[in-house]
């Protein structure tokens, strides 16, 4: 357990220090969703698509018209006490809303106090916990544990099943926005049945330049039907790299790299900003021995903290440098 700081440097809702947005705070643990990419996660943004439909709108259409005509303002008042304002709370008879019973058919005794007051719903009493979080039978594929973390310039992957179908193959997949996810690769190995085994999978990031990777794992059966992990987020951190010199840094205008090169090429030197977006990129011609390249027309990009990548030596060098004006 690590303590938080008592402060939220960008305002999200999040403690600096549990607040994992790589090359701004350095946290380790949560990455907010965020489906529209703007500044705010979305359990604090009020039109999480950005369609500039307010989501208060979007998810209160009482009468089912598919139009933004619905009283969604509120009232101020709960009158039963369930957290829920009466505006959206169909236990208050002239108001429509959320439903109390949670699903159709549900067992509505309400739980004893000082429990919630919103009634339970169940299939049937003798379930023991609510529907829509209830499993009276075993999973056919239990995904116990997935985990990630950063070794060098690798993403290091680990799983724990156990299952009573035979599986065919893991197809790891991907993303930068924990949204659009892509195939990497596979891990095809004899899984045995009802027995609690471990998998792993390593992810070359050398040539990638987002700041947050995310990745699940996606399971297929012998007889074809197909199952997810839950999606992980790993932060990329910078590897601390002393053979490479910014000046000024901060910056305005212009920045000199220097460094030792083994050999002559070309590079590629890229700035990716903190949504891991490449904002610039400039090939240079590298010389045996000592190197000076310049970056000029800094002044046209943003205020901020920005991330400068390129290869040298068969190897990916990362180095931060932030530009203000």
């Amino acid at each position: 357990y690590t303590m938080p700081l008592g402060t939220d440097a960008d305002g999200d809702g999040l403690d600096t220090r549990w607040d994992n947005r790589p090359l701004v705070f350095g946290g380790t643990g949560i990455v907010p969703i965020n489906i529209d990419g703007d500044l705010l996660p979305d359990y604090i943004d009020l039109d999480t698509d950005a369609d500039g439909q307010p989501d208060i709108v979007e998810g209160n259409d009482f009468n089912m018209n598919n139009i933004a005509d619905d009283n969604v303002t509120l009232t101020l008042v709960d009158t039963d006490g369930d957290g829920l304002d009466n505006r959206f709370d169909s236990s208050n008879t002239t108001i429509k809303g959320t439903s109390y019973n949670l699903s159709i058919g549900g067992y509505t005794a309400g739980d004893p106090a000082p429990g919630a007051r919103a009634p339970v719903s169940r299939k049937n009493p003798a379930h023991t916990d609510r529907a829509w979080r209830y499993a009276g039978a075993v999973l056919p594929v239990q995904i116990l544990t997935f985990t990630g973390k950063q070794q060098g310039y690798i993403n290091l992957l680990n799983w724990s099943i156990i299952t009573k179908d035979e599986i065919e193959r893991f197809e790891i997949e991907r993303s930068n926005n924990n949204i659009t996810y892509s195939k990497i690769g596979a891990v095809i190995k004899a899984v045995q049945i009802n027995m609690l085994q471990q998998f792993n999978y390593t992810d070359d990031i050398s040539s990638l330049t987002a700041a947050t990777l995310y990745y699940r794992i996606k399971i297929i059966t012998r007889n074809g039907e197909m199952y997810y992990s839950n999606s992980i987020a790993i932060g990329i951190k910078l590897q601390s790299n002393s053979i490479i010199t910014l000046a000024p840094n901060p910056a305005t205008t212009e920045v000199n790299i220097k460094f030792t090169s083994n050999k002559e090429e070309k590079t590629e030197i890229r700035l990716v900003d903190n949504a891991g977006r490449i904002i610039l990129r400039e090939t240079k011609q590298v010389t045996k021995g000592s190197n000076t390249i310049q970056l000029t027309n800094l002044s046209k990009l943003s205020n901020g903290l920005y991330l400068m990548q390129f290869m040298l030596n068969g190897e990916m060098q990362f180095s931060k440098i932030v530009i203000t004006h």
